[in-house]
């Protein structure tokens, strides 16, 4: 966790001194739906889910921008069967690496759209499963015993893919960002993350 965020705060550093005036600050609000996918997400049900973090543009020619920053994003899925519940809730630390591609209109706003990897780091979370009058909880990223059988957490490292199109106006930002997990939840044959983020956001 110590080396992810001062590598986080080395490319800030870097990016801030190599852009001078240039960089354009910003807060991000978020809110949408996560779910699994693939292998073992059958029978899971979407969550909704908030996210907000502080972001940066970096304008690398007049069309195109590296965007970046630091997201806490919540995801997570549920499931519901015959005589029990579960949900699982993980929050992450997240750090997007996008190009963005800025697409001037005949309004006062520009449409940008981006695409690129994101790297996250899992915090904390919870894992609540009910099964008729009985309620267990456990940190969904924490190894736990219950009823002595042993229960292994969550893997903390997650990246994939982020891709997404917004409006840029002069002091806001609203835009509709998808995220697709590349890395398994837990151990072989486990599902990834997916995750869908409708944002509003206000430039510095």
């Amino acid at each position: 966790m110590r080396k992810l965020i001062l590598c986080i705060v080395c490319i800030f550093s870097a990016l801030c001194a190599s852009a001078q005036t240039k960089v354009t600050w910003s807060m991000e609000l978020g809110l949408g739906m996560s779910t699994w996918m693939g292998n073992g997400s059958d029978g899971s049900n979407p969550m909704f889910n908030p996210k907000v973090g502080v972001g940066i543009d970096v304008p690398l020619s007049g069309l195109v921008s590296f965007q970046t920053g630091l997201t806490w994003a919540s995801k997570g899925a549920s499931y519901k069967m015959e005589g029990y519940k579960t949900k699982v809730n993980q929050n992450y630390l997240e750090m997007p690496l996008l190009a963005a591609f800025h697409v001037g209109t005949a309004a006062n706003f520009d449409m940008v759209f981006t695409a690129g990897p994101y790297l996250a780091y899992g915090v904390n979370g919870k894992t609540d499963w009910e099964i008729d009058d009985l309620t267990m909880s456990w940190d969904s990223f924490g190894d736990s015993k219950i009823e002595g059988k042993e229960i292994d957490g969550l893997n903390r490292f997650d990246a994939g893919i982020q891709a997404g199109v917004g409006l840029d106006f002069k002091r806001w930002t609203v835009g509709l960002d998808g995220e697709f997990g590349l890395c398994r939840i837990s151990g072989s044959g486990t599902p990834r993350n997916l995750a869908f983020f409708f944002t509003v956001g206000y430039k510095f």
